[in-house]
């Protein structure tokens, strides 16, 4: 059977004849629980949250890693199609008392996700920004959100940021910032002595308000420069990044003359 039509519908909508897909697991599958199990992890947040129509999230919570921060993972559930065999997300979380301690790792992301009947479905942009949004919902001012962009599906955001693209102007940059944490970035391009894993970008929730206006305006100063001076980059760089470039333009400067803080900051309890 080939592919059904693909409309912003239900899981079911994205689904084709693609075998299932394989994951390098990281954590024993003994050691995971359902985050039901700690009503009050940060993480419990996500679990049930819609992000689709008839999507929601189900969340699975791993061991602690030497630092102390707390593998999980991420599944779709769908009504129709039931919960994905594998998980959207793969990732870490940290909490503690300085606001540089509270971030939110996406290890893995799984644009291809495997069924329990064997197929495969496709998650769409749309799922994807939405599951970058619910991450950020933990993430308290002055905190992180970071994802790596060494697998196949951030292949476009590794050439861009090679040959010198602003972050916000890239594919994962862009969905970052949609989710509230790209007041600044900073791209770990080379992991450290080896133990950093994978190339990453982290993006960072604004502080306060002051902090978000001098970032916003030294971004906006950056991007302008971008369109300026990218007549360079090959053809179908310059067309994903212009047009995401032209967006963020235009968002910061009605931010910085219309400023709208209410969901820009969260406060953290």
């Amino acid at each position: 059977m080939g592919a059904q039509p693909a409309t912003v519908a239900t899981m079911s909508t994205y689904i084709d004849t693609v075998g299932p897909m394989t994951e390098k697991d990281l954590v024993p599958s003994s050691l995971w629980r359902h985050v039901s199990e700690q009503p009050d992890h940060p993480a419990a947040h996500w679990d049930g949250t819609a992000i689709g129509d008839d999507l929601t999230l189900d969340v699975w919570l791993g061991p602690l890693n030497p630092i102390g921060a707390g593998y999980f993972r991420l599944y779709l559930n769908s009504c129709e199609m039931g919960r994905s065999e594998e998980p959207v997300v793969l990732g870490m979380l940290n909490s503690g008392r300085y606001p540089g301690f509270n971030w939110v790792e996406v290890i893995e992301y799984h644009e291809q996700l495997a069924m329990y009947d064997k197929r495969t479905a496709t998650v769409p942009q749309e799922v994807e920004q939405m599951v970058f949004r619910r991450l950020a919902e933990v993430v308290p001012s002055g905190g992180h959100l970071m994802a790596e962009y060494d697998s196949p599906t951030r292949r476009m955001t590794a050439r861009a940021l090679a040959t010198g693209v602003p972050p916000r102007a890239t594919p994962l940059g862009a969905t970052i910032a949609a989710s509230g944490c790209g007041v600044a970035f900073r791209d770990w391009y080379i992991s450290e002595g080896g133990r950093e894993g994978p190339r990453k970008l982290q993006g960072f929730r604004a502080a306060n308000e002051t902090h978000e206006r001098q970032r916003n305006q030294e971004t906006l100063v950056a991007l302008e420069a971008f369109m300026r001076h990218s007549a360079h980059l090959e053809w179908d760089l310059q067309a994903c990044t212009r047009m995401l470039a032209q967006q963020a333009i235009e968002e910061l400067d009605d931010w910085l003359h219309h400023p709208d803080t209410s969901d820009s900051v969260p406060d953290r309890e």
